[in-house]
């Protein structure tokens, strides 16, 4: 008798520590893991930025010769699009003012910026239609009679579908001859120019450069 109530409390004992290991086991939960969700989301979020890849070799001709070059990609949150320009050929600088954002790619074949010769993105602080571009341009008091720029022609056919409009200018004042373009453009009921600017002999090494970052103009969607 005393040998079965021995064997009973041994048996009641070990049902008590599995249920109580059992008790101890965390709960599963139904929901995704939390790592998944977290990629899900920055996925998410990189896909509103630009998936260019930074760098990028292309085949350039100049003067009969053709040669591969590098190219970088130019992404500044400050500008609403990204472009490539020739990494040993061009210099960008962003230029802040109370008007606007401004980026310049100066020609620099040499290694040092030539300031003669560049290229600029101007988008102004506040929101600005084509016609205030055009004020701003054409206007008494705007950038082709402050710089004394002569207008050369006007054209809304332009080779760039980021263009509404290409006016050519030259500056024929002092010793060398600056000649370029300036182009009108809207993108999202933003106005904005972009212009070139360079002595006129510079133009069979400065035009191809210059064609590359123009063409390759993409404004976020």
């Amino acid at each position: 008798m005393v040998a079965r109530n021995i064997m009973f409390m041994l048996v009641s004992m070990g049902l008590a520590t599995i249920v109580a290991c059992v008790s101890s086991q965390p709960e599963r939960s139904t929901s995704p893991a939390s790592p998944i969700e977290f990629s899900d989301a920055a996925t998410a979020e990189n896909s509103d930025r630009s998936d260019r890849p930074d760098t990028k070799i292309i085949s350039l001709s100049v003067e009969g010769e053709t040669t591969e070059i590098e190219l970088d990609l130019f992404e500044n949150d400050a500008f609403p699009f990204t472009t490539y320009y020739p990494t040993q050929d061009l210099i960008p600088e962003v230029i802040s003012s109370s008007e606007g954002m401004s980026v310049r790619f100066y020609f620099s074949p040499m290694g040092t910026k030539n300031e003669k010769a560049y290229i600029q993105f101007f988008v102004p602080t506040r929101s600005a239609s084509i016609e205030q571009i055009q004020e701003l341009i054409l206007g008494d008091r705007g950038l082709l009679i402050r710089n004394q720029w002569e207008l050369l022609d006007r054209t809304d056919i332009v080779s760039y579908p980021w263009a509404n409009e290409k006016l050519m200018y030259q500056q024929p004042t002092g010793r060398e001859s600056i000649v370029g373009a300036i182009y009108i453009g809207e993108e999202n009921g933003q106005g904005f120019y972009v212009l070139t600017h360079y002595p006129a002999e510079y133009g069979d090494g400065f035009e191809p450069r210059s064609n590359i970052v123009l063409e390759n103009v993409q404004f976020e969607e």
